[in-house]
C-alpha cells in the first residue's frame, strides 16, 4: 500500500512503494558497490596480512552496504535536481511522473545517506570521513557541477569508479598500511575512463534535454563528432589501463578470456557511435557498449584478486 502526504493544497500525494525503488536505480548500485569488494580483495592480495582472505569478510559486506546506500542516495539527490530534464528526457521516472514528490524524495534522501554513514562508522572513522566526503561530493554535483558539462561528467565518473579506492583504503586502516595497491589504480583508471566516455556519448543522446539546464556537454558545445571522437579516445585509453593489469602481471594468464572479452566490447564502444554520430540509435548502442564492457571489468576485477586466493 502507497505512503501518502499532504501537500499545500491540502491533497493527499501518494509515495509508491516501487517509486521508492526505482528511484535509487538498485542495479547500479548492487553492480557499484562491487568496486568495493574488488578494492578490498585487491589490498588483501597485494599485502596480505593475516591466515586468510575470509578474515575480513565483515569489513567486505560493511563496504558493500554502505556504498549501495551513498550511491542510493546520490541517485535520488540528482533526479531531484534533474525533474525539468526528466520531464523531457524520461518522464517515466519517479518525480516527473508523480510517483513521488520533492519533498519525499528529500526526506528520502537523509535516510539513505545516514544509512551510508551508520555502515561505514561500522567499518572505521577514516572510512567514515572517506563516506561523507564522498556524499558531499556526489551532491555538489547534482546541484551545480552537472551543468558544466565535462566537469560534470567527471564527477559521474569518479562517483562510481571511487569504490575500489575506497575499498582498498578500508583494508589500509583495518591493517595500518596506508597504500592503496597499483592495480587498484588501474582499476580505478579503467572504471573512470570507461565511464567517462559513456556519460559522454549519453551527453550527445540528450541534447534537447540538457538544453534546459544550459548543460554544457561536449556535444552541446562542439557537437556529436566531437562528442564521440572524445569519447572514443576516452574508451581505447580505458582499455589500455585495463590491459596493464595483465602486463604487469597482476592477473593470471588463465584470466586472459576476460582480457579479450572486455577489450574486444569496448573497442567496438569506441568505434561504433564513430560511424553515425548524429544517429541516436548508434549513440544509444555505443553507451550500451560501454556499460556492458565495464560490467565485464567490474567482474574481472573481482575475479583477478581472489583467483588462487580463495
Amino acid at each position: 500500500m502507497a505512503d501518502t502526504t499532504t501537500t499545500t493544497d491540502g491533497q493527499k500525494q501518494r509515495t509508491y512503494p516501487k517509486a521508492l525503488l526505482s528511484i535509487i536505480r538498485p542495479q547500479n548500485c548492487v553492480i557499484g558497490g562491487l568496486t568495493v569488494i574488488a578494492g578490498l580483495a585487491m589490498a588483501y592480495r597485494v599485502h596480505p596480512v593475516g591466515p586468510s582472505i575470509w578474515e575480513y569478510l565483515y569489513m567486505f559486506i560493511l563496504g558493500y552496504v554502505t556504498y549501495f546506500f551513498v550511491a542510493a542516495g546520490g541517485n535520488v539527490v540528482n533526479d531531484i535536481f534533474d525533474i525539468e530534464v526528466d520531464k523531457i528526457n524520461r518522464p517515466h521516472r519517479a518525480l516527473p511522473s508523480g510517483s513521488m514528490t520533492v519533498k519525499q524524495a528529500w526526506a528520502y534522501v537523509v535516510f539513505l545517506s545516514l544509512c551510508g554513514i551508520l555502515f561505514a562508522w561500522l567499518n572505521g572513522p577514516l572510512g567514515t570521513l572517506v563516506v561523507v566526503f564522498f556524499e558531499i561530493v556526489g551532491y555538489a554535483y547534482a546541484a551545480k557541477v552537472k551543468a558544466l558539462g565535462l566537469a560534470g561528467n567527471f564527477m559521474v565518473a569518479f562517483s562510481f569508479a571511487f569504490g575500489v579506492i575506497y575499498g582498498s583504503f578500508l583494508y589500509a586502516e583495518r591493517v595500518a598500511f596506508f597504500t592503496i595497491p597499483v592495480p587498484s589504480w588501474l582499476f580505478f583508471l579503467t572504471a573512470f575512463m570507461i565511464l567517462q566516455a559513456r556519460e559522454t556519448i549519453k551527453g550527445a543522446e540528450d541534447v534537447e534535454g540538457d538544453a534546459l539546464r544550459n548543460v554544457r556537454t561536449i556535444a552541446r558545445v562542439y557537437g556529436s563528432r566531437a562528442a564521440v571522437a572524445v569519447a572514443a579516445v576516452l574508451n581505447i585509453v580505458g582499455v589500455a589501463c585495463y590491459m596493464m593489469v595483465w602486463i604487469l602481471g597482476y592477473a593470471s594468464s588463465d584470466l586472459w578470456f576476460l582480457l579479450v572479452l572486455g577489450s574486444a566490447v569496448i573497442i567496438g564502444a569506441a568505434l561504433f557511435p564513430l560511424t553515425g554520430p548524429s544517429r541516436k540509435k548508434r549513440l544509444v548502442i555505443g553507451s550500451t557498449l560501454d556499460k556492458v564492457g565495464a560490467l565485464i571489468g567490474l567482474i574481472a576485477f573481482v575475479i583477478i584478486p581472489l583467483y588462487g586466493v580463495v
